[in-house]
């Protein structure tokens, strides 16, 4: 039964072991220990708040990228628009200029039209009167021809004319 009942000297020798180990470790190991602990525990404390600290700043770099993104859709959409706008009033002054100088082209040509018109109705009147007159002139020279009497009268007023 000794080995399940210990001595009273083991126990002293045990407790005596046992106190030496806690004397001796409290003084050289536990210190160090501890320290070492808790500077670790310190730096893990500093990294969290960094990490947090990083997450705030990329937090709010990420807000100012959807804020600068947003600014930038709106004038995106705004400069769209603007072109569209300054397109159709290009071409509907395009279309308006093409009209005006359509009508203007009309003008232009009705009155050549006219202008020519005339003349060719004066130039048709001049050849109808000169094919008059040489009509006129041969029905006479015909008739003239008979008599002589007719040449005078008409010589004076051929000359009366002149």
């Amino acid at each position: 039964m000794d080995l399940v009942t210990p001595s009273i000297g083991l126990i002293v020798w045990h407790t005596i072991i046992f106190i030496m180990l806690m004397f001796f470790l409290s003084k050289f190991a536990w210190k160090p220990i501890m320290d070492f602990i808790d500077k670790r525990e310190e730096k893990i404390k500093i990294s969290i708040t960094k990490a947090n600290q990083v997450r705030k700043e990329l937090k709010h770099i990420e807000d100012q990228k959807n804020k600068i993104l947003k600014e930038t859709r709106v004038k995106r959409d705004m400069i769209l628009k603007e072109a569209i706008q300054i397109k159709e009033k290009i071409k509907s002054k395009a279309k308006e200029e093409g009209m005006i100088e359509k009508r203007k082209i009309i003008e232009e040509t009705n009155k050549n039209i006219q202008i020519e018109k005339k003349v060719a109705i004066f130039k048709l009147k001049n050849k109808i009167g000169n094919i008059s007159i040489q009509i006129a002139e041969k029905i006479l020279k015909k008739e003239l021809d008979k008599t002589d009497k007719q040449n005078k009268f008409i010589k004076e007023l051929v000359d009366k004319l002149y």
